[in-house]
């Protein structure tokens, strides 16, 4: 059955090249969201480095797409009962949210990921273990939403919990937009795993989800923080002031002094590692 494409497309890359070409048969018509649709579906502004919808369309119609049309706020309407693809990207997720939760689906990345062997440090961490049911389950949701990060290098998910109860969730998402490392370079292409980690294209996961709990009014004194992967020096120290009782983390190494940080707070740390994350 052929899908209807909905996306913003800001930038022509590899992982969108793969994704046409692997997705060319599947595509009925392709809708581009245009500026000002885009501008409600963000919190930021259309990047200056965007591609404009009208050079996208043409780009798409030569590379032998022939139906390819600009959608906007007044002409979503016509499309909520077609099946669809969407890019999981943060634009899309809030389309579908907001306009299209009753159509059928097909959630695809166009994101490049690089080798997780090449990413991650294992240094040890002094920490406790925990392998409760309850602390595996809110580790796999944190997994779960670094799913939805653009980031090339690492995807990291977190998942704040009061008395047992998920108050808020975040992943390391780049800015202005989920495309901004494919438009203008990852800042990290340049440095060392652990190196200079507050020199970043995004938002890191523990940064957004104490912003968020901010924003909408949680207080995180006495809350538990499950991260994906172990907090950065900077993140140690907003975790430090925020409140935040325990740090539950699945993955990683302390850089520089995140756990002296962390343990000088009297934050407890608990490693909670698991293999099937999702």
């Amino acid at each position: 059955m052929k899908r209807d494409l909905i996306l913003h497309l800001p930038v022509i890359h590899r992982g969108y090249i793969d994704f046409f070409k692997s997705n060319k048969k599947n595509i009925a018509t392709i809708h581009l969201i245009c500026n000002s649709f885009f501008n409600k579906l963000s919190e930021f502004k259309t990047d200056i480095a965007s591609l404009k919808p009208e050079i996208a369309k043409g780009l798409l119609e030569s590379i032998g797409f022939s139906d390819v049309d600009i959608v906007s706020e007044t002409n979503i309407h016509r499309l909520k009962k077609r099946p669809l693809i969407l890019i999981n990207d943060e634009v899309s997720r809030k389309l579908h949210e907001k306009y299209l939760l009753k159509n059928d689906i097909k959630w695809s990345s166009v994101f490049l990921r690089w080798d997780k062997k090449s990413v991650l440090n294992t240094n040890s961490i002094k920490s406790h273990v925990s392998k409760k049911s309850f602390d595996q389950k809110m580790m796999k949701r944190a997994y779960q939403q670094s799913k939805n990060s653009s980031d090339i290098w690492r995807q990291v998910g977190a998942v704040v919990v009061m008395s047992g109860k998920e108050l808020v969730n975040a992943y390391n998402q780049a800015l202005p937009n989920d495309h901004s490392p494919y438009q203008k370079g990852a800042v990290r292409d340049f440095l060392n795993v652990g190196e200079r980690p507050d020199l970043s294209n995004t938002i890191h996961a523990e940064q957004k989800i104490i912003a968020e709990a901010s924003k909408i009014g949680f207080k995180l004194k006495g809350s538990h923080l499950y991260v994906t992967h172990f907090p950065c020096s900077v993140c140690a120290r907003l975790i430090a002031f925020s409140g935040i009782k325990k740090c539950y983390y699945g993955e990683g190494s302390s850089n520089l002094d995140g756990e002296l940080i962390l343990k000088s707070a009297n934050v407890e740390i608990i490693h909670v590692p698991i293999r099937n994350r999702i």
